[in-house]
C-alpha cells in the first residue's frame, strides 16, 4: 500500500483506517493554496485601477504670456479591464477672471492604459474648450505608482502632449494618495505643462476604489 504525503502533515500510510484522512489532508491542502492564491493576487493587485476620483481643481494659464487663473471640479473614472488594460475617462469644469472679463476652461477625455505591478503608460484623448475656443490634445503618459507605507502612496510620470495648433509640449505630475479605509483615499496632485501653452495644476480630492 502507497503512502500519501499530506504537506504540513508529513507521510501519512494509506490504509484503510486512514483514507478519510487522507481526503481531509486534500481539502486542507487546497483551502491553503486558494488563500495563497488570493493573497498573491492581493500583492499583485494593489494598486487599484478602478475607481471614482472627485476633487476640486485650480488652473495656472499661461498663454503666449496672457496669464489667467481659473478653478472648478475634476472627475475621474477609471476601470480595470482585465490583468493589464484600463480604461479612463476624465472631465473638468473651470472658471476664473482675466482683466475683468470672466472665462471658462473646460477639459475632457478618455483613452486606454497598459499597467504592470508598479508602471503603468496610457494614452487619451483630450478636448480642451478654452472660452469657447475648443482644440484637440492628444497625451501619451508614462509613469509609475509606489507605496511609501500602508497608508501611503506616491505616483509620477511624464507626459507628451500633441496640441492642435500649437508645438508639442511637455508635462510631468506628482501625486501623493492617504488611504482612509479599504475603499476610500485622499488625494492630492500637481501637474504641469510647458510651452506656448503654459498650464500648471494643483487637485485635491477623494478617490473611490471599486
Amino acid at each position: 500500500m502507497k503512502n500519501f504525503i499530506c504537506p504540513g502533515w508529513g507521510v501519512l500510510k494509506m490504509g484503510s483506517k486512514s483514507l478519510l484522512l487522507g481526503f481531509v489532508c486534500l481539502a486542507f491542502s487546497s483551502g491553503v493554496l486558494a488563500i495563497e492564491k488570493q493573497e498573491n493576487e492581493e500583492e499583485r493587485n494593489d494598486f487599484s485601477y478602478s475607481y471614482i476620483e472627485v476633487s476640486f481643481i485650480d488652473h495656472g494659464i499661461d498663454l503666449n504670456g496672457a496669464g489667467a487663473d481659473s478653478d472648478g471640479s475634476k472627475f475621474i473614472l477609471s476601470l480595470a479591464l482585465g490583468d493589464s488594460l484600463f480604461g479612463i475617462l476624465n472631465r473638468a469644469n473651470t472658471d476664473g477672471d482675466q482683466f475683468g472679463s470672466g472665462f471658462d476652461f473646460d477639459t475632457e477625455g478618455y483613452g486606454f492604459g497598459l499597467r504592470g505591478d508598479s508602471w503603468f503608460a496610457s494614452y487619451t484623448y483630450n478636448t480642451w474648450d478654452l472660452n469657447n475656443t475648443e482644440f484637440d490634445v492628444d497625451t501619451i503618459r508614462v509613469g509609475f505608482r509606489d507605496k511609501w507605507s500602508d497608508n501611503f502612496e506616491f505616483s509620477a510620470s511624464y507626459t507628451w502632449n500633441d496640441f492642435e495648433g500649437f508645438d508639442n509640449e511637455n508635462g510631468f505630475q506628482v501625486g501623493l494618495a492617504y488611504k482612509i479605509s479599504s475603499s476610500f483615499d485622499l488625494v492630492a496632485d500637481y501637474e504641469t505643462i510647458s510651452g506656448d501653452f503654459d498650464l500648471d495644476t494643483v487637485s485635491l480630492g477623494v478617490r473611490l476604489n471599486f
